[in-house]
């Protein structure tokens, strides 16, 4: 497409701190708009961010090499990334680009993702006793993980527990721990598979998996160790990686040097794709063209900063996403994001 303007702003994020939003506008008057998430608990192997105003300045800064420019996305993200420029800043562009290009083609869709569906949160999103980051439950529909998510809800309630949430739109009460949490999905939604995002740390000092597993209704465990336990991660895999998805995401980072560690020798069988993890569009679709090349289950996800831009829905799909993980739906920018799911075709 040929770049007409560029305009770039900051906005507020769902923690209230600034970030990035970037308009696109081609020749062909298509317009799009794209905000730049954030995660509290980054990987260290992710792009380097600057600060919203510094984006803002380095956007301004590069249009003028692209405005009035015919150019793909694959040239505008090569471009992107050796400008120098944060990763905050080249996604902006590089999304809204994207973004452009894909309300003119008008796609339909006919596969959609599972929902892995927040209904416990804790580490560094909410309550302190609940030391695991995740504990989500797998759907087929939003309107199947809006009614679940409302029974938690009444049943807390009933049990005069809080139920206020955490950043990422799901329940972290101060009475509870990381058993209690399992306890409750268990009693409530028997007959489904939980999810966890371990985030590399469990409890304090060695978790014993097995017993886990044994003893709830476990699908998936996403980060069982940090992000340089390689040894410990290919024991895990070892031992469960033909019973659950084992999934990377600080370890892998959506960054195909990354991935490809993971896979000599294979510790994950599924990988989180974030694309601000990467900072461009084209490099995001290079980890998942790998990923796919490697029979690993794709995850799209949010991030615990959100903004209300729906984009990444829209990513997942294209791509043909297994699972997105777009928080629970308590907060108005996660469930923007369920919302944008009904609007493109899914039940």
């Amino acid at each position: 497409m040929r770049i007409v303007d560029i305009k770039a702003r900051t906005i507020l994020s769902s923690l209230g701190n600034e970030t990035v939003e970037v308009e696109v506008t081609g020749e062909n008057e298509e317009k799009a708009t794209a905000s730049i998430p954030a995660g509290i608990s980054a990987g260290k192997y992710e792009v380097v961010n600057v600060s919203a105003n510094q984006a803002v300045q380095q956007i301004e800064n590069i249009k003028r090499e692209l405005i009035g420019r015919e150019i793909d996305q694959q040239r505008l993200d090569d471009l992107l990334c050796g400008s120098g420029m944060g990763g905050n800043a080249t996604l902006a562009i590089s999304a809204a680009t994207w973004k452009a290009e894909l309300i003119k083609s008008k796609k339909k869709y006919n596969k959609f993702p599972k929902l892995l569906t927040l209904m416990f949160e804790g580490g560094k999103h909410g309550n302190e006793n609940i030391t695991v980051q995740e504990f989500a439950v797998i759907e087929n529909s939003v309107w199947e993980a809006a009614k679940d998510f409302k029974k938690l809800k009444e049943y807390l309630m009933e049990n005069h527990i809080e139920n206020t949430v955490g950043a990422e739109g799901a329940f972290s009460p101060m009475g509870f721990d990381n058993w209690k949490a399992m306890d409750v999905i268990k009693k409530l939604f028997e007959n489904k598979t939980i999810a966890l995002d371990v985030a590399g740390s469990f409890v304090e000092g060695d978790v014993d998996y097995e017993e886990l597993l044994k003893k709830y209704n476990i699908a998936s465990i996403e980060d069982p160790y940090s992000d340089e336990e390689w040894e410990r991660w290919a024991d895990f895999y070892a031992k469960f990686g033909k019973k659950i998805l084992v999934v990377g995401d600080d370890l892998t980072v959506s960054n195909p040097s990354r991935i490809k560690m993971a896979l000599n020798p294979r510790v994950i069988n599924a990988v989180i794709i974030k694309p601000n993890q990467n900072g461009t569009i084209s490099g995001t679709l290079e980890a998942v063209k790998l990923a796919m090349d490697n029979d690993l289950k794709l995850v799209v996800s949010h991030r615990a900063e959100e903004t209300s831009d729906d984009w990444i829905c829209d990513f997942a799909l294209e791509i043909g996403a297994d699972f997105v993980k777009f928080g629970g739906l308590e907060r108005g920018e996660r469930v923007a994001k369920y919302n944008r799911l009904r609007v493109l075709g899914m039940k």
